[in-house]
């Protein structure tokens, strides 16, 4: 078993290598956060690419920046540029809440859009995916919550928009109620009022997917089907993927990679159909893209 993680870690470090990090917030009381980017190798040669930015999982209590480089490096091959994101956390930040991970979304945004230029991107093509507590930071992006400012965020940053043109949740924690997964990082109602999705629903949100295992232990089918029922009947775009009998990180290439594979081909159609990428063709088969031997 020991080999077995120490060979998982390997991976993770190579994957990371892999990728250039950026600091796009210097000190928010604790670790630097940074942003992992993948560029395509042609990235001059075409400017204005779109760009995905990957938010992982967690509770808000610990994240793996690298869980989302699988669907990055098959998304590179399409020819976006794509980022993983870091955000506040109890592992790295003790003090943290919900609503100071939230803005930390705001600034990653904020900032790619100001260094649009040296990024090769088009300001107007930013897409979110996320999944558990990423996806509550996607979708507190998408549906415009109003969360401070971070006041320590440069004032350069302050007038730019911070809604995506597009979101992907997997798995999202849609509410947060008492005894509810994620709920003990709230420390009060008043928070955990703050960061539930489906308390914040209104019209003109940014175009939504939103990936749920019918069988998730963690987060109830039921309030996830609610969430899009109301989305919907705020006449928002918000595509709903339930995957059958799988539980709540089946879309991780390391846990299934045939679930992988589907929903890693429904967000592409959906991409596709946002404009985010051009149609694809058959060398973007996702089981071509995940299981290279140099990525691997």
């Amino acid at each position: 078993m020991a080999n077995q993680f120490q060979v998982l870690a390997e991976r993770q470090r190579l994957l990371l290598e892999m990728a250039q990090p950026i600091v796009y917030k210097p000190d928010p009381g604790g670790e630097a956060l940074r942003i992992h980017f993948y560029f395509p190798k042609d990235l001059k040669e075409k400017p204005g690419r779109s760009l995905l930015l990957f938010f992982p999982a967690g509770a808000f209590d610990r994240i793996n920046p690298i869980q989302f480089a699988p669907h990055a490096l098959h998304f590179v091959d399409r020819g976006a540029v794509c980022g993983l994101v870091e955000y506040r956390n109890r592992a790295t930040h003790p003090a943290v809440t919900p609503s100071r991970a939230l803005q930390d979304g705001r600034t990653a945004m904020r900032f790619v859009r100001h260094y649009r230029d040296r990024l090769h991107i088009d300001p107007d093509r930013i897409a979110l995916i996320g999944a558990g507590a990423g996806a509550v930071i996607a979708g507190s992006l998408a549906l415009r919550l109003d969360i401070p400012d971070d006041p320590g965020d440069p004032e350069e940053l302050a007038n730019l928009s911070t809604r995506p043109d597009a979101a992907v949740l997997f798995s999202p924690i849609v509410e947060f109620t008492k005894g509810s997964y994620g709920w003990d990082m709230c420390h009060d109602p008043a928070e955990a009022r703050l960061v539930s999705l489906a308390r914040h629903i209104r019209g003109g949100s940014s175009p939504m997917q939103v990936f749920h295992g019918t069988l998730d232990r963690l987060i109830p089918l039921t309030t996830v089907e609610r969430f899009v029922r109301k989305m919907r009947k705020k006449r928002n775009t918000c595509e709903f993927e339930p995957f059958e009998g799988r539980d709540n990180n089946y879309y991780n290439l390391n846990v299934d990679p045939a679930s992988y594979e589907a929903s890693l081909r429904l967000v592409e159609q959906f991409l596709v159909g946002q404009a985010f990428l051009p149609e694809a063709g058959e060398e973007s088969d996702p089981r071509v893209i995940s299981w290279r031997e140099e990525d691997y």
